[in-house]
Formats: C-alpha cells, structure tokens, sequence
C-alpha cells in the first residue's frame, strides 16, 4: 500500500486508519474534486471494510458537492424544482444535520450535542457541518453498536442497522435532489458516483478519458 507516493509501513497503515485528520489536500481529477478530507483519503490507503468504505463514500461525495456548488454564486443555493426536498440549500442542511441526529442516536452516553440550525446557512456553514459529520462518523466506524442493537429514537425503537442505512440511502436521495435542480438550472451536476470514487480515492483504474493519470496517484 502506498500514502502519497511511498509505502507504508504496517505501523503506519493502523496509525493512518485511526487518525482523524481536520485538514485537506488537493488531488488530482475533474475540477469539482480538487479538495479531499484526508481523513477519508488516508483510510482508503488500507482496504477498508464495507461499511467503513460507504461511510467515506458519502462524506466524499458531500464535499465534493459543496465544493461544486463554491464556484457557482450564492444565489444559485435557492433554487429548487418540482419533486424535490426544498430548495438546494435546504436540502444540504437538512442532508448534513440528519446525519449527525443519526450519529447522535448511535453513540454512547453521555449524548453528543448537536449543533444549532440554520434557516439559511451558507456554503461556510454548510461546509463546517461537513466537516463535522466527516469526522463524528470516522471516529464512530469502528466502535458501532452491534446491528441488532435497538436505539430509542423520538418515534419508537430502530435497530443500529437501520439508522446506518438510512445515513447512506438519505444522503443518495437527497444528493440525487440537488443534481436535479441543478439541471433545472441548466448546470451540470458533478459526477460523484461510486465509480468516481473508486478511481479518486480508492486506487481502481484511471479511465483513459480523463487524460493522463498524474504521477503522484
């Protein structure tokens, strides 16, 4: 396995996939994935297990979207379309929020506190609560409760397996709601599949159209 151009060591692999890094590094690829979480770039150096490569996956595929939406102006966040969630600001708050109320259902006492909610959070914001549950999931992955496990939530008792799918499907559905009005606005939306992710992050094969893969992949 190789950390930015060098192998690494075995200490080195189990140190990188507990650390938990706030920073960010470029990467190479299409322009709207100039920016990745290193936390979620250093686990990927070792194959992570199934469940800790979808965690990374949608933490992945919501920065990338925030940092898609940081080249379009402001305004372009309150745009929505008919079939949606709200409008695309709405949509990221709710999107990110939900996934640290999820987060906060799984975790140990005493009760991790949630942040306060905006009524018009901006990209700034929007990127922090990013971050936050970036790094509030890394640090949960691998010390989940059992998937059995029932958690009283607000409404009734659901198992940790079911608060872990839904963190994954919800995202997906409301990621797909945002590219919707973004074509309604005659944007193309980024292209944040599993397949893109695969090729960024976890190491699969450089595809011939994106023109010569760098050297420091």
């Amino acid at each position: 396995m190789f950390a930015f151009g060098r192998r690494l060591t075995g200490k080195e692999r189990d140190d990188s996939w507990r650390a938990v890094d706030d920073s960010f590094r470029s990467r190479p690829g299409p322009p709207y994935l100039t920016v990745t979480p290193v936390d979620l770039a250093v686990h990927s150096i070792r194959m992570p297990t199934y469940l800790l490569r979808l965690i990374e996956y949608k933490s992945w595929a919501n920065r990338g979207l925030l940092e898609f939406l940081g080249g379009h102006p402001d305004e372009v966040l309150d745009a929505t379309a008919a079939g949606v969630y709200g409008s695309m600001r709405e949509t990221l708050e709710h999107l990110l929020w939900s996934e640290l109320r999820y987060h906060q259902h799984l975790v140990a006492l005493p009760r991790v506190e949630l942040p306060r909610r905006s009524d018009h959070a901006d990209l700034a914001a929007l990127r922090k609560l990013a971050d936050e549950s970036s790094g509030r999931w890394a640090n949960l992955v691998n010390s989940l409760p059992e998937p059995g496990t029932m958690m009283q939530l607000d409404d009734g008792k659901r198992s940790a397996a079911t608060i872990v799918t839904q963190l994954v499907m919800h995202g997906c559905e409301h990621r797909a709601h945002v590219g919707t009005i973004l074509g309604a606005q005659g944007i193309e939306p980024p292209d944040l599949d599993a397949w893109a992710h695969g090729i960024l992050i976890g190491g699969d094969d450089w595809p011939s159209g994106w023109g010569p893969e760098p050297a420091n992949r």
